[in-house]
């Protein structure tokens, strides 16, 4: 792949980048001893020059398909693991300078960013080990795809084809997927009022015709109602939007999400339950529910807002 020379920035410059970017400091001396070199390991310094440069031929496009970047093999170690953090580090400047042409402040923008330390630290409490698994979001948000507005954050999608139009999005149509980010604020209908109107704001700076929010997520699934009262901050965010679909399995969202543990398989066994905290309303409902043969789903909430 040919393009641009990946610069990295020097030791002194990484430190500055992690404090803008809420990188941790075990984090960021992880990093630093993973440094990189192209004539020690010029094999992964060739996928380190192709990520970069694919994220610069990325910028501001969202592709079909999965975004996914699959983690490095084991055997690759440290280096591996935090080779794509080097690639978004290096690509920090160009997503900074394409946040500024779609009207994001300068605040907007290092929100936006501060993904990176947020997955680095989740990605160290589930597995042990620092550095990064595999990766879904950050591909999308060192690319300007996607990008936080307060307390809410957002990406953008392709625009629906005749193939791919559903009873919300027609032909030519497209929407924001929203997502609530661990850290900031309480979901309160203030804070998420200002997010969304803030989002249709933005979205006037786009090509692509963006009439409405959706979000898939666990928060989105209708069986927190029977646990959670209604004046609650996730059951009035979940009453934003108007219409429900995709509906799949996902009893690991919960789990990651709200408790930092991984378990992916058919059924979350009881002794990993015994385990979990049970302080608030919300941490006695999953446990719960799973414990009575529950499962949990991801599900898509839609609400057309934005009118253009």
């Amino acid at each position: 792949m040919g393009g641009p020379e990946v610069v990295l920035p020097s030791d002194e410059g990484v430190g500055r980048l992690c404090g803008r970017l809420g990188i941790e400091r075990v984090d960021r001396d992880s990093l630093l001893d993973a440094r990189p070199d192209a004539v020690r390991q010029p094999e992964l310094w060739w996928v380190l020059s192709c990520s970069y440069r694919l994220l610069l031929a990325q910028m501001g496009q969202r592709r079909r398909g999965n975004p996914a970047w699959a983690a490095l093999p084991d055997e690759t170690g440290s280096v591996g693991r935090h080779l794509f953090v080097w690639a978004f580090l290096a690509v920090v400047p160009h997503v900074r300078d394409y946040h500024a042409t779609i009207g994001l402040s300068d605040d907007e923008s290092w929100d936006s960013l501060l993904a990176l330390g947020e997955e680095l630290a989740l990605s160290r409490r589930l597995t042990g080990r620092a550095g990064l698994d595999a990766t879904w979001g950050l591909p999308m948000v060192f690319t300007g795809v996607g990008f936080r507005l307060g307390r809410l954050a957002f990406e953008r999608e392709p625009r629906r084809t005749d193939g791919d139009a559903n009873d919300f999005l027609r032909a030519g149509e497209s929407a924001l997927n929203t997502h609530v980010p661990a850290s900031g604020e309480p979901l309160s209908e203030a804070a998420c009022d200002a997010s969304f109107g803030r989002a249709a704001e933005v979205v006037e700076q786009f090509a692509e015709k963006v009439v409405g929010f959706a979000c898939h997520s666990w928060l989105m699934d209708t069986q927190l109602a029977e646990y959670l009262p209604a004046s609650s901050n996730i059951m009035r965010f979940q009453r934003r939007f108007s219409r429900f679909g995709e509906r799949v399995e996902a009893d690991w969202a919960p789990l990651e999400h709200v408790f930092h543990r991984r378990y992916d398989g058919p059924r979350v066994p009881a002794s990993l339950l015994d385990e979990l905290p049970q302080r608030t309303t919300l941490e006695r409902a999953i446990v719960s529910h799973l414990r009575r043969d529950g499962h949990w789903y991801n599900q898509t909430g839609w609400i057309r807002i934005v009118a253009r």
